[in-house]
């Protein structure tokens, strides 16, 4: 608990003590007050039947004249002549009493001026009330206690609470580090892994741009059907390089997915058309099997169709350009699952952790980025890719997407 908490705090326990003790005090002079007024109408009655002559009174009994002599009657002992004149500047036209150190006092002025004038103990007065105002002061005792206690509880759990505070900060910022780590080892494992396919790309390169470097110096002295192949050459090995380069710059920058609502079966769509304009897809035939209770989810469409392209043309080239490749969408919990799948040979269970590394690949042409580039622009989205498949006759890659974009 910092300094300035517990001030405060300790100044609010004092204004709730002073306020109980007020309490008790108002509820303690309130009785005694009471217990007065009860005193001064009794001991009043047994004065006038003293003036009347038909009473005899036992107690402390004075006569007070007009010029402020006060003279004892009966066997009562005389007043000291300071503490006599102090009872009479006292004393007033009214009955009535008053309380004058440790003693009660009560007056009768009689109709020739005089005054008669009786005392007793101040404790005798209020004896009545010493069962009650011991009730108050426990009462008043046993609040200030409980609020001690209360205060006990209540520092001891916002010391509890900081300590926690300061725990919860600690793991965060915890958490905040490993996660820069975690980020910074990956962009290493990248980097890494880029001077590895710096190495294979130079090598693709090679081949095509030999063979372009070829064909145009042939291309000048060539006729007919000669000057068709060359530039046959020149066309396919340019789109070699250029899907070369593009998967590497694809690889080489994070992804960071603009994210909106977007209608989900459009992009699909969209995605299997545009593969479909390949020579791959020649003989493969395409079945849709979506759901139509999905509608938007958070997302960047362009990426999005980026990956189920690419995974759709995988699925062609597994094929060799014949079967069937059946796309599929459906809800799981807050998840949307878009599924392709198809008829070719499948992949080894073994391998299965494998297909989505960088560079790795077991077909002739590629980088064997595609997948890899994929799994990075899910996950950016907050989803992951699964596969599935029974080795012999058919894979499956399933991506899920949240439904609701992650705060």
């Amino acid at each position: 608990m910092s300094l300035k908490r517990a001030l405060r705090f300790f100044a609010l326990m004092a204004f709730i003590f002073v306020v109980v003790l007020l309490l008790a005090r108002s509820s303690i002079l309130e009785l005694r007050t009471r217990a007065e007024e009860g005193f001064t109408k009794q001991r009043l009655t047994e004065l006038q039947g003293v003036a009347e002559k038909n009473h005899t009174f036992t107690g402390d009994l004075y006569l007070v004249t007009p010029q402020g002599e006060v003279r004892p009657l009966g066997k009562t002992d005389p007043l000291p002549q300071l503490e006599a004149e102090t009872i009479f500047s006292s004393l007033s036209t009214t009955p009535g009493g008053f309380r004058q150190g440790d003693r009660y006092w009560v007056s009768l002025p009689l109709q020739d001026g005089t005054w008669l004038l009786s005392s007793a103990p101040y404790q005798e007065v209020i004896t009545w009330t010493s069962g009650f105002e011991g009730r108050e002061i426990r009462n008043a005792v046993l609040v200030m206690v409980a609020f001690g206690l209360l205060a006990l509880v209540w520092m001891w759990a916002d010391w509890r609470a900081v300590m926690a505070a300061q725990k919860a900060q600690m793991v965060e910022e915890l958490e905040r580090k490993i996660q820069e780590r975690t980020e910074t080892l990956k962009r290493m494992n990248r980097l890494a892994r880029l001077g590895e396919f710096s190495a294979s790309l130079a090598h693709e390169i090679r081949n095509p741009l030999g063979s372009l470097v070829t064909a145009a110096k042939l291309l000048p002295d060539a006729t007919g059907g000669e000057e068709e192949e060359l530039v046959g050459v020149i066309k396919r090995e340019s789109a070699r390089l250029d899907r070369l380069l593009a998967d590497f710059l694809d690889f080489s920058k994070d992804p960071h997915p603009r994210i909106k609502m977007n209608s989900l079966h459009p992009i699909v769509r969209r995605a299997v058309q545009g593969a479909t304009r390949g020579e791959e897809f020649q003989r493969v035939r395409i079945a849709y099997r979506l759901d139509p209770r999905i509608k938007e989810i958070p997302c960047d469409p362009e990426q999005l169709e980026q990956v189920f392209w690419n995974i759709a043309l995988n699925g062609a080239q597994a094929m060799g350009g014949e079967g069937e490749l059946l796309v599929s969408s459906r809800r799981n919990g807050r998840w949307v699952e878009v599924s392709f799948r198809d008829t070719g040979p499948g992949i080894p269970e073994e391998k299965w952790g494998h297909i989505f590394e960088p560079f790795y690949t077991e077909k002739r042409k590629g980088t064997g980025l595609g997948l890899s580039i994929g799994s990075r622009v899910v996950e950016a989205h907050g989803g992951f890719i699964q596969v599935a498949s029974d080795a012999r006759s058919w894979t499956s890659f399933t991506i899920s997407l949240p439904l609701q974009e992650e705060k």
